[in-house]
């Protein structure tokens, strides 16, 4: 079994109100007597449920989020004509 912690910060944008954020993430991954990998992930220490499995605009509630590369918040969020 061996394990890896690994850093990586997401972009986010709701596709219902065009909100748009960031997050980082310390993520640690497990491998398993199976050789199964696991992944748990982090925020300041505190486990919690991956954004890419289930996100939540922190806006509006919404779970219809997209995920970006960071930096990519600009750029996708909905035009407001």
């Amino acid at each position: 079994m061996g394990m890896e912690l690994i850093h990586r910060a997401y972009s986010f944008v709701c596709l219902r109100c065009g909100h748009g954020w960031e997050a980082e993430y310390d993520i640690r991954l497990t491998t398993d007597e199976y050789d199964r990998l696991h992944a748990d992930y982090f925020v300041a220490g505190r486990k919690v449920t991956s954004p890419l499995k289930s996100g939540h605009c922190p806006a509006c509630e919404s779970g219809r989020i997209r995920i970006l590369r960071p930096g990519r918040v600009d750029s996708a969020r909905p035009r407001q004509d």
